[in-house]
């Protein structure tokens, strides 16, 4: 009887340190896996990594050489909080598979939802909403998206340091323009 008792004791000792080391397997490979995860998301973050595609080039460039060229790719390309992070990176997982299946059009184009895109213009912007010129006034008024008139702002180096000539304004206002 004792004998039996003994194997049963070693038993369940070593069922309990083959628990622990589970355990213990389990919580490391979580914590690498949310390590790499964390750093990934990091560095993919940074508008540099935006420059390793060749069709971002083009884009790249005239970001860097406009005045928002200090503001994170980022913050203007992905909605805010969690949500919009992983709506951001799965839409990045989608265009790295692209990439490499050259499966693109050049040049690259936003197809943001220019009331969304507004949305996130208007986090650094917020300042101009109700003041300044009375155009402006009568375009947050009516729900002008920022984009309308802006287009190119940032990625296109002809306009990407100006402001937007009396040609954007035609095509809701007609040849007949007060200044």
């Amino acid at each position: 009887m004792w004998e039996r008792d003994n194997i049963w004791t070693r038993n369940n000792m070593w069922e309990q340190k083959n628990r622990k080391r589970k355990y213990v397997l389990v919580f490391g490979t979580v914590l690498i896996i949310g390590v790499v995860l964390a750093g990934a998301i990091k560095f993919t973050s940074q508008s540099g990594f935006c420059d390793t595609c060749h069709e971002m080039e083009p884009s790249y460039n005239a970001w860097q050489t406009s005045g928002h060229k200090s503001i994170e790719c980022i913050k203007c390309h992905a909605d805010p909080g969690t949500i919009g992070l992983i709506k951001t990176k799965a839409q990045g997982i989608s265009e790295v598979y692209n990439h490499i299946t050259g499966n693109y059009k050049t040049p690259i184009t936003i197809t943001s939802d220019t009331a969304e895109f507004s949305k996130r213009c208007l986090k650094c912007h917020e300042d101009i909403k109700g003041k300044g010129k009375p155009h402006n006034l009568k375009h947050f008024e009516v729900g002008s998206q920022c984009m309308g008139c802006h287009q190119g702002l940032v990625h296109d180096p002809k306009t990407n340091n100006k402001v937007p000539d009396r040609s954007v304004c035609v095509p809701c206002h007609g040849q007949e323009i007060s200044g």
